[in-house]
């Protein structure tokens, strides 16, 4: 997963920032600054660089379908009406070429919440970052555009 979020670009992943790793699905504050510290260690990174000289990183070849959400981060909170589940939802914005993490961060392109008015603290957040709250149905009609 961290492969394909870093577009199997090794020395993007080893450089990476919290934000940039706590917006991989699966990954969190802990782990991000476990890795971080990690690689912060000289030793570590000619322990690794020793590693990566005798193995390649291959990217992903499977294609991501018609791409119209390329480039963008949705993050899902709440229930969801049209979708069988929150993962089928996240599925279809992958099947589009999108992300769907887990955080509201400075990256998140949109929060899909039903309830748009909700105070919860994704809401909250994604007012506070300037990120667009929309609707599942929303964002079945981005489907459709």
């Amino acid at each position: 997963m961290l492969c394909q979020e870093f577009k199997f670009d090794f020395e993007k992943m080893r450089t990476a920032g919290e934000e940039e790793l706590t917006a991989v699905p699966g990954i969190g504050k802990v782990l991000a600054d476990a890795w971080i510290t990690y690689f912060k260690e000289e030793k570590n990174n000619e322990m690794v660089d020793r590693l990566m000289s005798e193995v390649s990183i291959e990217g992903d070849t499977e294609s991501s379908g018609d791409g119209i959400f390329d480039g963008m981060v949705f993050v899902i909170t709440g229930s969801v009406n049209h979708y069988e589940n929150r993962k089928a939802l996240q599925e279809a914005i992958e099947a589009h070429g999108g992300k769907a993490t887990g955080s509201v961060t400075s990256k998140t392109t949109y929060l899909i919440n039903n309830d748009t008015t909700s105070n919860s603290s994704k809401n909250k957040k994604a007012k506070e970052l300037g990120v667009p709250i929309i609707s599942e149905e929303d964002f079945i009609k981005m489907l459709e555009e």
